[in-house]
């Protein structure tokens, strides 16, 4: 079975927070298209959305509405704007048919997530097709994100529903993590470093939040960066995640606390 789960759940916070994720996701920063940029421009005509055809602006201004109404006209400085989750299939179903795949992981978070789902946009323009659901975290009047995101094993309980909801169907199997040993983390975490050197990422506000989360979990990173596992023949070594998948294109990063 091929590895592939309920990728990241991350917090987008600051005043424009969601607007510059939602340019993201919407192919609309100019950074990211230019010279040296991470995405194949080639491919990026095939991305398309499950919710709607609203701009970036559109849907900023629609939360934006949505939290006034709720009372919320200055949100803290520190306050958790939205929630994204990123659902990934391995690098070889490029070329295939997507969208059951995606219009399964949509109707999951309708069911499992709640909030206002602002956008779902699907990405076959980088190393790995995958969708980015951007959630305005906006329960009963309140902003309540740090709630809905919980902690580390509110993540895992996700993940765990996500693989008995959708994933397994499709034929896809939990990423195990924890049989990582300490080398293997260090060199995963070395090549997902290695493959962002370029990234507009590395040079954002944000960089040391992502930063942190690569250390802490850089096995997700590397699956959307197209680094491939294979099992090492050295056995005093024990390596068992080298081999680098070739593919085009990275995900930019944002402020999360994955695992």
């Amino acid at each position: 079975m091929a590895a592939s789960h309920l990728l990241r759940l991350g917090k987008v916070k600051g005043r424009n927070g969601i607007l510059n994720a939602l340019k993201h996701n919407k192919r609309t920063l100019q950074a990211e298209r230019g010279a040296g940029a991470n995405i194949d421009a080639f491919r990026t005509p095939f991305n398309y959305s499950l919710t709607n055809t609203d701009t970036a602006e559109q849907i900023d201004r629609h939360a934006k509405v949505l939290m006034v109404q709720a009372g919320i006209d200055k949100p803290r400085i520190n306050q958790v704007m939205a929630l994204e989750i990123i659902f990934s299939l391995p690098v070889d179903r490029h070329g295939q048919d997507t969208r059951p795949f995606f219009k399964d992981c949509l109707e999951w978070v309708k069911q499992q997530m709640p909030g206002v789902l602002l956008s779902f946009d699907v990405h076959l323009d980088e190393s790995a097709p995958h969708a980015h659901a951007l959630i305005l975290p906006l329960v009963n009047n309140k902003m309540q994100g740090n709630q809905v995101m919980g902690g580390k094993g509110n993540l895992l309980r996700l993940i765990n529903q996500f693989h008995l909801d959708v994933a397994r169907y499709y034929g896809l199997s939990r990423n195990e993590t924890k049989r990582l040993n300490t080398n293997d983390k260090a060199l995963i975490e070395k090549q997902v470093l290695s493959k962002l050197k370029t990234d507009p990422v590395m040079k954002s506000i944000i960089w040391p939040c992502v930063r942190d989360a690569i250390h802490n979990d850089p096995l997700p990173y590397a699956q959307l960066l197209g680094i491939g596992q294979t099992q090492q023949a050295s056995k005093a070594k024990r390596k068992s995640f080298v081999a680098i998948m070739t593919s085009k294109g990275k995900e930019k990063g944002k402020e999360t606390n994955a695992i």
